[in-house]
C-alpha cells in the first residue's frame, strides 16, 4: 500500500489529540461488509475528506498525512481489534466527554518552617488499644461493604458483556501509532481514527499488530503479541524486531558511523536504495466552510453507555447549542438523570446549561459581559417563569457591581442577599414573608435580618451584629458584636411608637425600649443616644423595606428578560466573520466605494488656476480647447499674475501684522515683570511664567511662518510662470514673448 507523502500541511494543527480528533467529526467510519478481511480497495485520503465516509484503513491514512504535515512522526497500523472497535460499536464505552463537576479545593501549602515558638499539645489520654478495636470495626465494615460493592460491581459487568464473537482475534482494523521523537513526544502512543481518542500501548481493544507505514517505508512486525502490544519493542531500526519493505531507512533514522558524507561517492552510494514512490493524492485542504460545518449535515449524535451525545456546528442552530449530553438510568435511553448542554456566540453570554431531572432543577451559567454581571442561575424547573416567589438562586460578580451583591435566594417564603466587600459592612439581608391569604393573596414583608460584619475602629458595644426588623410586630432588635473575653454580647430592643397617633413626629417613651449590657461594670447609655438610635434605625427600615420592593421589581424585570431570551434567542456574529457580518460587510463596501471615488477624484485632471479667469471672461462653459487672442491671453495671463502677487503679499501682511502684535505683548509682559518680579505671589508668579511661555511660543511660529513664506514665495511664483509658459491657451502668446524676446 502506498500513502500519500506528508505534503497535506495542516493549518488548524494544534496538540497531537487536537489533530486527531480535528478530522474526525468530518466522517463517518463505513462498517466492513466482511470485516475480519482486508479492505479490497482504498480510496485516496483527498476522496475519503470529499466524501466525509471511509472505512477505518481509509480514516487511518487521512489522520497520518495530516500527523506527518504536522511534523509528528506518525505511522498507520494494521493489526486485530475488538469487535466494538472494528464496528464502531459505543454503546458499552464510558462516554469520555462526561462533564467532571467535584470541585477542585486548592489547599495551602503547609509551611516549610516550623515557628520556632509554638503552643504544646495538650497530651492525648485516649487509650491506645480502643483507638486500635475502633479501626478494626471500621475496617470490618468497610471490607464488608467492599464486599458488597464488588459482588454488585461483578453483577453488572456480567450484565454488561458483550455477546461471544466467533472471529475475536482476527477482525481487521487500522489505526495510528505516534513515535517519540518529534514535537516534543517521550513515549508512543496509539489514537483511534475514528473517535480522535488517545490510548496506551496496552489497550485491551487492540489485540494484535502485524505491521506499521507511512510514506517513507512499510515495517512487519517480527514480534509476538502474546503479552500484549504494551510489550513490544517499537524501535523500527531494529532488523531482529522489524522487517523492512525497502531497505533505506529515513534519514533521521540512520545511524551513519564512519561514513564521509563530503565525499561525492560515498554519498551517492549511500543513497543508493529505493524509495516509496511519489504520492499522487492531491493536497489535503479543507476550506473554512467545510471546517466550520464540523459534521455531516452539521449534527452528530453518538450513543455512549447510558449517555447520548449530540454535537452541532457553530450556528448551525437557533439558539448557538454546540454540543449536548444525556445521561439516562437505563440503557434503553428512556429514564434521564442529568442533561448536559453548551453553547456560543449567545448575545445573553450564556454558555452552560445543566438540567437535573432528578432534582427538577435547571442551572445556567454566564460569561463575563452581561450588564446585570450574572455568572450562574439556579432554578427549579415548575418555578414561575416571570416571579420572584419561585425557588432560584443568582450568582454575581460582586466586583463588577456597584453594590457588591454577591448572590440572591429566592424562595416561596424567604428572600436572602449576600454581600462582598461593601463600604457599610452589610453581608447578608434575610428577608421572610407572611403566607398569602384570600383577604391579602401578596405576601407581605414579615421580618427583615441584616448582619453586618465586625469594625475594628470602634468598640464591641457600639458595633451592630444584627438588625433585626419585626414589621408585623412593630419592633426593632439590636444585636452587638461579642467583645473580647465575653461570652454574651449587647442588645436593644424598640417598641415603635405609632406615627399615626403622634402625627408623623418620633416620640420616645423609655417603657417601650429595653437593653442588656454584657459588662456588669458598664454604664447605661443615655436615653438621648438611645432616641437618636430609635430614629436612626426606623429610617434605616424604611429604607431597607425600599430596597427590597426596588430588588423584587428588579428580579422580575431579569425574569421577563431571561424569558425573551430563551424563547427568542439572538447570536452575535463576530466584527471580522465576512460570512455573517452583514452589517459589517456593507460597511466594508461602502468604505471601499467611498475610497475609489476619492482616489478617482485624486486622479481627474490638475486645477488649471487660468480657470477662473477664463469663467470670468467668457463663461463657466468655456474649455481649454477654444482657442482665445493673444490680447486675451495677455490679459488673462497678467490677471492671475497679479492676483497671485497680491495674495502672497496680502498673507506675508497678516503674518508680520500677527508677529508684531505678538511680539510687542510678550515684551510688555517681560518688562511688567521685570518691574514688579519681588512684590508677586507665587501664583501670580507662575501664571506670568505660563502666559510668558505661550507667548513665546506663539511668536517663535509666527516667526518661523514668515521666514518660510518670503523664501518660498520667489519658489512658487517661479512654478506658476512655468505652467503658464506650458498652457495651450497661451501657446500663441509665448510664441511671440519669446520671439521678441530674442530679437
Amino acid at each position: 500500500m502506498r500513502m500519500r507523502r506528508g505534503q497535506a500541511v495542516v493549518h488548524h494543527a494544534g496538540l497531537r489529540v487536537r489533530i486527531a480528533r480535528l478530522h474526525t467529526p468530518l466522517r463517518t467510519q463505513q462498517q466492513k461488509a466482511h470485516n475480519p478481511e482486508k479492505p479490497e480497495r482504498l480510496m485516496s485520503p483527498f476522496t475519503a475528506i470529499v466524501r466525509r465516509s471511509g472505512n477505518p484503513f481509509e480514516l487511518a491514512h487521512v489522520l497520518v498525512s495530516w500527523l506527518i504535515g504536522a511534523g509528528y512522526d506518525a505511522y498507520v497500523v494494521v493489526g486485530c481489534a475488538k469487535r466494538d472497535v472494528c464496528l464502531a460499536i459505543r454503546y458499552r464505552t464510558i462516554c469520555p466527554e462526561l462533564p467532571n463537576e467535584n470541585e477542585v479545593i486548592e489547599e495551602p501549602p503547609p509551611p516549610t518552617e516550623e515557628p520556632r515558638y509554638r503552643l504544646v499539645p495538650l497530651p492525648d489520654l485516649t487509650s491506645k488499644y480502643c483507638k486500635e478495636m475502633d479501626q478494626k470495626e471500621q475496617d470490618r465494615k468497610q471490607r464488608e461493604l467492599d464486599k458488597i460493592e464488588n459482588a454488585r460491581l461483578r453483577r453488572i459487568e456480567e450484565l454488561e458483556r458483550p455477546p461471544p464473537d466467533d472471529v475475536d482475534g482476527w477482525r481487521t482494523h487500522a489505526w495510528v501509532i505516534i513515535l517519540p521523537g518529534f514535537k516534543g513526544i517521550e513515549a508512543p502512543f496509539f489514537i483511534e481514527p475514528s473517535d480522535g481518542t488517545a490510548y496506551p500501548l496496552n489497550a485491551p481493544q487492540y489485540q494484535h499488530l502485524d505491521s506499521v507505514y507511512n510514506h517513507e517505508n512499510y515495517y512487519v512486525n517480527l514480534q509476538s503479541c502474546d503479552e500484549g502490544l504494551g510489550s513490544i519493542n517499537y524501535e523500527l531500526s531494529d532488523l531482529s524486531c522489524w522487517e523492512h519493505l525497502l531497505a533505506g531507512e529515513p534519514f533521521h533514522r540512520r545511524q551513519l558511523v564512519g561514513i564521509d558524507l563530503a565525499e561525492k561517492k560515498t554519498a551517492v552510494d549511500t543513497e543508493k536504495h529505493l524509495d516509496v514512490p511519489a504520492s499522487w493524492v492531491e493536497k489535503l485542504d479543507i476550506t473554512a466552510d467545510e471546517f466550520e460545518q464540523r459534521y455531516p449535515g452539521s449534527h452528530k449524535i453518538i450513543h455512549y453507555k447510558k449517555v447520548l451525545l449530540e454535537k452541532f456546528s457553530p450556528y448551525s442552530e437557533r439558539d448557538g447549542v454546540i454540543k449536548r449530553i444525556k445521561i439516562f438510568e437505563d440503557y434503553a435511553l428512556n429514564v434521564p438523570l442529568f442533561t448536559y448542554e453548551w453553547y456560543k456566540h449567545r448575545v445573553d453570554k450564556m454558555e452552560t446549561v445543566r438540567i437535573d431531572h432528578i432534582k427538577k432543577e435547571i442551572r445556567e451559567t454566564f460569561s463575563v459581559g452581561r450588564r446585570d454581571h450574572l455568572i450562574k442561575h439556579t432554578y427549579a424547573i415548575d418555578a414561575p417563569t416571570t416571579s420572584v416567589e419561585g425557588e432560584r438562586t443568582l450568582e454575581f460578580n460582586y466586583y463588577a457591581r456597584l453594590d457588591h451583591l454577591n448572590k440572591l435566594i429566592c424562595t416561596r417564603l424567604t428572600f436572602q442577599e449576600y454581600y462582598t466587600n461593601r463600604n457599610d459592612r452589610l453581608e447578608c439581608r434575610y428577608i421572610t414573608y407572611t403566607e398569602a391569604t384570600k383577604t391579602e393573596p401578596k405576601r407581605q414583608v414579615k421580618d427583615i435580618v441584616e448582619t453586618f460584619s465586625r469594625n475594628t475602629h470602634i468598640p464591641a458595644k457600639n458595633d451592630i451584629w444584627k438588625k433585626i426588623f419585626h414589621v408585623q410586630e412593630n419592633t426593632i432588635e439590636l444585636l452587638y458584636h461579642y467583645a473580647y473575653n465575653f461570652v454574651t454580647n449587647n442588645t436593644r430592643m424598640f417598641i415603635k411608637p405609632n406615627l399615626a397617633e403622634t402625627g408623623g413626629k418620633i416620640l420616645f417613651y423609655p417603657d417601650k425600649t429595653s437593653g442588656y449590657i454584657a459588662d456588669p461594670c458598664g454604664n447605661q447609655p443615655r436615653p438621648l443616644d438611645v432616641y437618636y438610635a430609635l430614629c436612626d434605625n426606623m429610617e434605616y427600615e424604611n429604607m431597607s423595606r425600599k430596597h427590597i420592593r426596588d430588588r423584587e421589581t428588579d428580579i422580575n424585570d431579569y425574569l421577563k428578560l431571561r424569558l425573551r431570551e430563551l424563547t427568542e434567542p439572538i447570536l452575535f456574529v463576530a466584527l471580522f466573520d465576512t460570512e455573517r457580518n452583514v452589517a459589517a460587510k456593507k460597511g466594508w463596501k461602502e468604505q471601499v466605494t467611498q475610497k475609489a471615488a476619492v482616489t478617482e477624484r485624486e486622479t481627474e485632471a490638475e486645477i488649471d488656476p487660468l480657470a477662473p479667469y477664463l469663467a470670468r471672461m467668457f463663461g463657466s462653459g468655456f474649455g481649454t480647447s477654444s482657442p482665445i487672442t493673444v490680447k486675451e491671453a495677455t490679459l488673462v495671463r497678467e490677471q492671475c499674475i497679479n492676483d497671485f502677487r497680491a495674495k502672497q503679499l496680502a498673507r506675508q501682511n497678516l503674518v508680520q501684522e500677527r508677529f508684531d502684535k505678538l511680539n510687542t505683548e510678550y515684551k510688555n509682559k517681560r518688562l511688567w515683570y521685570l518691574a514688579n518680579q519681588f512684590i508677586l505671589s507665587p501664583e501670580k508668579e507662575s501664571a506670568y511664567f505660563v502666559t510668558s511661555a505661550e507667548l513665546a511660543f506663539q511668536v517663535h511660529t509666527l516667526e518661523v511662518r514668515l521666514t518660510r513664506h518670503k523664501d518660498l514665495s520667489a519658489q512658487r511664483f517661479k512654478v506658476l510662470e512655468d505652467y503658464l509658459a506650458k498652457h495651450p491657451l497661451l501657446k500663441e502668446f509665448n510664441r511671440l514673448r519669446h520671439y521678441y524676446r530674442m530679437k
